[in-house]
């Protein structure tokens, strides 16, 4: 009898002990993004909105109604989801080079990319970019698009220009401070809805053959599994037929 009571108190102590594992896991659970329109936008670093954001909000209400979608810019958000266990992250440019650095839980959309110039500028469309050489190219800080031109020859400091965030690169290039950057039909639409100018004042010089912009909803590796199953399980409810 004393055996049995021993066994019994040993097993309530392991269960304890894994539920209060479990427990402590995910009060550390973060979401983090960036304000991206018309994907996700916020309004003083809440988000309020967006073709990506609402779902996601949905999506994230019904399993994780209680923690808080922190708005940042994008280098940190980046960096928190990549080093910081249970941190949610999108909208996620899913790469070759980032295959493995996250859990990927559902595409929400497929983004065609160019680069942009004004309509008034000289510069002509590249069939190349090696053609674009001493050409400045505003990009964003540590985004997929960034990464790949610089994998293509292009140089930080020379050609390409590091910004905190994507509608800083549209007001640069507005004031001619910057030449070129890589943008997409609806990022200029909904940035010409404020800015008072419309996507003919723009013109592509360069079409990404080789490369699309997959978003995607994303987790850090070594998150809690039951919480990724429980993700990808609401993730099938919603429609992102547009994608």
């Amino acid at each position: 009898m004393y055996i049995v009571r021993k066994l019994i108190i040993v097993m309530l102590s392991v269960m304890f002990a894994l539920n209060t594992k479990a427990s402590t896991s995910l009060k550390d659970i973060r979401i983090v993004t960036e304000h991206l329109p018309p994907y996700q936008i916020a309004v003083n670093n809440q988000l309020e909105g967006g073709i990506v954001g609402l779902k996601i909000k949905e999506l994230l209400s019904n399993v994780l109604p209680e923690t808080p979608i922190e708005v940042l810019p994008w280098a940190r958000t980046y960096q928190i989801a990549l080093n910081t266990p249970n941190t949610i992250i999108f909208s996620l440019v899913r790469t070759p080079e980032r295959e493995n650095k996250f859990i990927w839980i559902g595409k929400v959309v497929n983004v065609p990319m160019k680069l942009i110039a004004l309509k008034a500028s000289e510069l002509q469309p590249v069939s190349k970019l090696s053609e674009l050489s001493d050409i400045q190219i505003g990009v964003k800080r540590l985004d997929a698009v960034t990464i790949w031109l610089a994998s293509q020859g292009l140089q930080f400091g020379k050609e390409l220009v590091e910004v905190s965030n994507t509608t800083t690169t549209m007001q640069l290039l507005e004031k001619g401070r910057i030449e070129v950057i890589p943008s997409t039909n609806q990022v200029i639409d909904f940035y010409c809805q404020t800015a008072g100018c419309k996507r003919s004042d723009f013109k592509t010089i360069y079409t990404f053959q080789w490369f699309s912009e997959e978003l995607y909803l994303a987790m850090s590796l070594g998150s809690d599994e039951k919480l990724v199953e429980e993700l990808k399980a609401e993730f099938l409810k919603l429609d992102f037929s547009d994608k």
